[in-house]
């Protein structure tokens, strides 16, 4: 059950979910990112303001489904599980930016110098 009720709104009469998030806390490439993994099944959309408070509401696409009161709290639970992966999947990402960019940048030297390497190797073995 959701533990924050004052920050989502289940709107029963037009089966939607409504989601409010503090920026503070998520980044709104997050929040578009965990929006995203539920467009498959839902009509979702983003509003707000990115420095106050985003909204995110959810209306399945599906026009003969009737979810239940339950069936919205789940949703906001595995919505906000979602805002939590892709915060530290974000976090983790710039933590070691700079490693992944410096064995990129190694293994492309490697890969830039091989053709040449090699045609230094040819030409010292044709002067013999």
């Amino acid at each position: 059950m959701c533990s924050n009720s004052e920050n989502i709104q289940i709107d029963e009469k037009n089966k939607m979910l409504i989601v409010k998030i503090n920026p503070q806390l998520y980044a709104s490439s997050c929040v578009m990112r965990a929006s995203y993994r539920f467009t498959d099944d839902f009509n979702v959309k983003v509003d707000g303001d990115p420095m106050s408070e985003l909204i995110v509401s959810f209306k399945s696409k599906d026009t003969e489904d009737t979810p239940s009161k339950k069936d919205f709290e789940d949703l906001a639970d595995v919505f906000y599980n979602e805002l939590i992966h892709t915060n530290v999947e974000e976090e983790q990402a710039r933590r070691y930016a700079d490693t992944r960019n410096a064995l990129i940048g190694a293994a492309m030297k490697t890969i830039i110098n091989l053709p040449e390497d090699k045609a230094a190797k040819d030409k010292v073995k044709k002067k013999k």
